[in-house]
């Protein structure tokens, strides 16, 4: 009877919670990773709220509350202006897409924190007080204000792999002989060279992205909160646990602490008919009487936006393909489009990707993208503009999932080889499939796993038990340091010992030699005296 009492009293303490998701700045497909887990967390009966500065796709079975902040998203599209990723490396001058990316993020985002957290549209998020708050670990450090003001659990989700700075802050080895920074092309094997900027990547990365992130934000956020002694970098230290979107199966085997979940792949999903919702679509993938090739850069990169050689360039490679191709092109028409090419403004993708039809995926390199590759077993091709799709493309090809195209050096001829190649070399869709079954072959599936460990957050207010003694750890002692030291005392120590001691037994022994020479030579001097 007690162990059912206890049993209720945690269910009621669990169900009917209150979540609140935050996501103040990043692209629609951030906030994609989160949205599963609000769903299924809201059919557990849970009070969800998802607030960020895009609005979810209309449904009328959503189990969630979403927020956007449209008056903040103005201010960052004031800011940002036309995000043409095309535009900009032909504007860049030699200088990469990524620095000037991040240099104005950073430049903006006390500004765009801010406007976060004074826009109308987020504002009921500050009325009732949640159970339980999640936020992305890197660039959405504004939403620690909530965290602030509510003193409640919170988690980081990822939107890549594991930062060093989140490894720090719940304790999790990150031995660099061994674990690539995510921000750099390595893999597990590391020369001597590479190892070396890895370690001095990831001592610094913590450390710039407390001057550059948290030490901006944190006058935002005092203003805010009318509280001139919050330190954001003290906030997050109480972070409960960390979901990242990441899994073995897609880059390489490293340590984690019980309180670091993967949950790589939560999104992905078996495909659904498209009979209802674009019976074209569905007709022309059922139809086809030769494998079908899907086109996509993804929710952000507008298709529409590339330039005209580029277009040609594509359209005259997929009329010289044997296949069908699904296009997701959002302009109007495209002049001299042929007959094997289908173009949608909007495209389902893992509908599409799942169809049996479908046997390449072109692709923008996107992290959640190459997850539902690898999820419905398709091989790519990978066109990397930005961010982090060079490194994800690359670790694909690593893993012999595909082919990697560059924009500055494509042709005609580069994508139908690269697409003819990706096809019709059976070895690609084989290392597929494998990556697909391991991905796949998991004890529960990523959502169920992150489902239930927000729940037990919720149902232990926190997880203080999961937390590693290393992550309050002094860095000297994580390191060892003062350990290293007491044993280079006490082995200098021994050594000065053991010098005195045989100084000692060598000088002892000396005048044992001498005094025994002298009295030879005393013996032998008064033996010849005799004689």
């Amino acid at each position: 009877m007690k162990l059912l009492m206890v049993m209720a009293a945690l269910t009621a303490v669990c169900e009917g919670s209150r979540v609140l998701m935050v996501l103040p700045l990043g692209s629609s497909s951030h906030k994609n990773i989160m949205t599963p887990l609000a769903e299924a967390l809201g059919r557990r009966g849970h009070d969800v709220i998802l607030a960020s500065l895009h609005a979810s796709s209309d449904n009328s079975s959503r189990s969630y509350t979403d927020l956007v902040a449209s008056e903040a998203w103005v201010t960052v599209r004031k800011v940002t202006g036309d995000f043409n990723v095309f535009k900009m490396r032909e504007a860049g001058g030699g200088e990469d897409v990524n620095s000037r990316v991040m240099r104005k993020i950073l430049r903006h985002l006390p500004e765009y924190c801010d406007a976060f957290l004074r826009d109308p549209g987020v504002q009921s998020a500050w009325r009732h007080k949640p159970d339980l708050i999640l936020l992305p670990a890197f660039m959405n450090e504004c939403g620690l204000a909530l965290v602030q003001k509510f003193k409640v659990p919170f988690m980081y989700v990822t939107t890549s792999g594991l930062t060093p700075w989140t490894a720090d802050l719940v304790g999790n080895p990150e031995n660099p002989a061994y674990v690539p920074n995510q921000y750099l092309t390595y893999g597990d094997h590391m020369t001597l060279w590479e190892r070396t900027i890895n370690t001095i990547v990831r001592i610094v990365s913590p450390y710039l992205r407390k001057q550059l992130v948290l030490n901006k934000l944190d006058g935002v956020v005092q203003r805010f909160l009318g509280d001139p002694t919050v330190s954001l970098a003290e906030v997050e230290k109480n972070v409960s646990l960390v979901l990242v979107n990441s899994h073995y199966s897609l880059g390489h085997p490293r340590p984690l602490s019980p309180n670091v979940i993967e949950v790589g792949a939560m999104h992905c999903r078996p495909p659904r008919s498209l009979a209802k919702s674009d019976p074209q679509l569905q007709q022309f993938l059922d139809s086809s009487p030769v494998p079908v090739v899907l086109f996509s850069l993804g929710s952000t990169i507008r298709s529409e936006q590339m330039p005209v050689r580029l277009r040609e360039a594509l359209v005259a490679a997929f009329r010289r393909l044997p296949y069908r191709v699904v296009w997701k092109w959002e302009g109007a028409a495209v002049q001299g489009l042929p007959s094997n090419v289908l173009t949608r403004a909007w495209l389902p993708q893992q509908d599409v990707l799942g169809h049996e039809k479908v046997v390449a995926f072109v692709t923008h390199g996107g992290l959640l993208s190459l997850q539902e590759a690898v999820y419905h077993g398709v091989p790519v091709v990978g066109l990397p503009l930005m961010s982090d799709q060079h490194l994800n493309v690359r670790q694909a090809v690593t893993l012999g999932l595909g082919r990697e195209l560059r924009l500055e050096a494509l042709t005609e001829d580069s994508v139908y080889e690269a697409i003819r190649a990706v096809v019709e070399d059976n070895s690609f869709r084989q290392q597929v499939q494998q990556r697909s079954r391991l991905l796949r072959d998991q004890e529960t599936s990523p959502l169920d796993r992150a489902v239930y460990w927000s729940e037990h957050v919720l149902r232990h207010g926190g997880a203080p038990h999961l937390r590693s003694a290393a992550a309050d750890m002094p860095l000297h002692q994580y390191l060892l340091l003062d350990v290293a030291v007491v044993l280079l005392v006490a082995v200098t120590v021994l050594l000065v010992l053991l010098y005195w001691v045989l100084r000692a037994i060598m000088r002892a022994l000396a005048r044992t030699v001498k005094r025994a020479t002298m009295a030879m030579l005393r013996f032998v001097g008064d033996h010849v005296k005799t004689q």
